[in-house]
């Protein structure tokens, strides 16, 4: 019977993202995005995901905040190509997947942060498909 499929966040589905996508009607989007990692109150918290030393503050509202930029790249608001291309998302999964895991358990809420699971995994097939860039000489 065609129909409800079951989604299991823990398995997420593997599908190659989207390259050549981008266009100027993502820059306002990609440039708030920016403001809010770069500007306080959460620049302090993005610093120390760069830098590897987050503290136990820092990592629930910044998974939020990955979960909430990766919600408007799974609902094609804004390029994945572009976001993937900017942002370390996969690298950033694996710095706050225990937390996130944390919330799930804690809450009840095996949902938590899907959407920034699904897009570090569309990160890692990312960056497995796009060679490093030239460098000038």
């Amino acid at each position: 019977m065609a129909g409800y499929e079951r989604f299991d966040p823990l398995k997420p589905r593997r599908r190659e993202p989207e390259f050549g996508t981008a266009t100027h009607d993502d820059v306002p989007a990609f440039l708030g995005i920016m403001r809010i990692l770069h500007e306080p109150p959460t620049a302090g918290s993005f610093a120390r995901l760069l830098e590897d030393e987050l503290v136990p503050g820092d990592l629930v509202p910044l998974a939020h905040l990955f979960e909430e930029i990766c919600t408007l790249a799974m609902h094609r608001l804004i390029s994945e190509d572009l976001l993937f291309d900017a942002f370390a998302i996969d690298h950033y999964w694996d710095r706050l997947d225990s937390a996130v895991m944390g919330v799930r358990v804690t809450t009840s809420n095996p949902k938590f942060c899907e959407n920034f699971e699904i897009c570090a995994e569309q990160a890692r097939v990312y960056r497995e498909l796009r060679p490093h860039k030239p460098r000038p000489s």
